[in-house]
């Protein structure tokens, strides 16, 4: 006789992303099923929260350093290290196996594999669902560099437990995570060295990013881009990183490698559930469903971006619209928590362009808005990708509090809304004025000012 377990949703994969819409799918009255061999929460739980916590806290403490008045104290690093374990804690105890069985999410522990496009196989048992959210997420991508095989790279697992920050490091790999690093180790005192092997972030706007690349310079931060690596060899107390026409080698105490992931795609049995895949991914479209109708991908499986905590909200959304809730297609921020911090969404100018035969682009500095006066911050900016009709294609902002105000944008996007829409008032100054000082400059907007003149009484 079959095993056979029948269920709403069943996800394969029980790290951050699966288990978010577990617990989702579960709160809306769904019958869950998670299948997943490893410890619950994955590498969101070993990788994304720890550097997270550990970039956020190191760029934290290095701002109040350099803000101090009176010399300039050493950060406590033992300090700073017990402060981002204790928080570690707390997150922990979300993937605990017990808070989830209360909520009647059945897990099974083993590796998952489709045997046909309604069926999964796990532990023994087989298992027919409604719907299956894959989540399988990612693993480091292989660089296969000469030499590589003799040195021990400095692992994201590892932020948590070194003892002190090196004198100097290499960071190959200048994605949004190699970035955040880089500047983590630099308020720590760290010599870096980054090094992208391509363009800097090519499909994001330069625009943006070059407010967040100059201070980062400005810290000390040696940036090489278009860099070939020729190879690499050990050297007493660290690395040596040889470069091929770009100079002498690089020397290190340490090297990471912060490259995209590579996607978890084979050993699922796809081809027997009629999933289309390839070497970036599964495919899917806008709302995450792949070429099977009763499967859908989220995360890196899906090839989506190098953050763990977008996928938690992608796995979400997808759960809730299959439980009947929410129907919001608002595309995912990108998020670079520097300092400043730089969040995008939407079209690119480059992007929109492509796209559209008109735009308009949109900009307002924060040094205009009362809040930057107030708060001795001016530093920042906003800008609006629209239509030609002033529909909100893309936005980005640099500054303070980027992460929290693009999600305006992100609405306006969803709900087509025009850049004008964006008018802020609040009983108090904020930094969000500045999107409503980019809608001014939205030629449509000028237009009406001149077409509201006519109904001035003459003088």
């Amino acid at each position: 006789m079959t095993n056979l377990l029948q269920c709403d949703l069943c996800i394969l994969g029980g790290g951050g992303a699966g288990l978010a819409a577990a617990r989702a799918a579960a709160q809306l009255g769904a019958k869950v099923v998670v299948v997943e061999k490893r410890a619950l929460g994955g590498a969101y739980l070993t990788q994304t929260v720890p550097v997270q916590a550990f970039c956020t806290a190191a760029i934290a403490a290095g701002a109040a350093r350099n803000a101090h008045t009176s010399g300039t104290p050493k950060i406590d690093f033992v300090r700073l290290r017990a402060d981002v374990l204790a928080a570690m804690k707390d997150f922990a105890h979300d993937y605990a196996p017990g808070p989830l069985t209360a909520l009647n999410i059945e897990i099974i522990r083993g590796l998952g594999s489709f045997s046909r496009p309604t069926r999964l196989e796990a532990a023994g048992r087989s298992i027919e669902a409604k719907h299956f959210i894959l989540a399988t997420g990612s693993m480091p991508a292989p660089t296969a560099l000469p030499g590589q095989e003799l040195i021990r790279p400095l692992l994201l697992e590892d932020l948590l437990t070194i003892d002190r920050p090196p004198e100097s490091m290499i960071i190959v790999g200048a994605t949004f995570q190699g970035l955040f690093l880089a500047q983590a180790f630099l308020r720590l005192g760290t010599q870096v060295t980054l090094i992208e092997q391509g363009a800097i972030l090519p499909n994001e706007d330069a625009e943006l990013l070059a407010p967040v690349l100059t201070p980062l310079a400005r810290e000390g931060l040696r940036l090489l881009s278009h860099a070939e690596i020729g190879g690499l060899e050990p050297q007493p107390g660290g690395v040596r990183l040889h470069l091929k026409r770009l100079g002498p080698p690089i020397d290190a105490a340490q090297i990471m490698f912060a490259g995209h992931p590579l996607p978890l795609v084979e050993g699922l049995g796809l081809k027997n559930a009629r999933v289309t895949y390839a070497n970036s991914g599964i495919l899917t479209d806008a709302q995450g469903r792949t070429s099977n109708g009763h499967i859908y991908a989220v995360g890196d499986a899906a090839g989506g971006s190098d953050s763990g905590l977008s996928a938690l909200g992608q796995a979400e959304r997808v759960a809730r619209r299959l439980c009947g809730q929410g129907r919001s297609t608002a595309p995912v921020a990108r998020i670079l928590g520097t300092d400043p911090e730089l969040a995008m969404i939407g079209l690119s100018e480059a992007a929109a362009r492509g796209k559209y035969r008109t735009i308009h682009v949109l900009r307002a500095s924060f040094a205009e808005t009362a809040r930057a006066r107030l708060t001795s911050r001016p530093g920042g900016h906003v800008k609006i990708v629209t239509n030609s009709a002033g529909t909100v294609l893309g936005a980005g902002l640099v500054g303070p509090n980027a992460r929290e105000l693009i999600g305006i944008f992100g609405v306006a996007i969803d709900q087509h809304l025009n850049a004008a829409d964006l008018e802020v008032i609040a009983n108090a100054p904020t930094f969000a004025q500045a999107a409503s000082n980019a809608a001014l400059a939205s030629p449509p907007q000028v237009g009406k000012a001149l077409h509201w003149r006519r109904f001035l009484p003459h003088r």
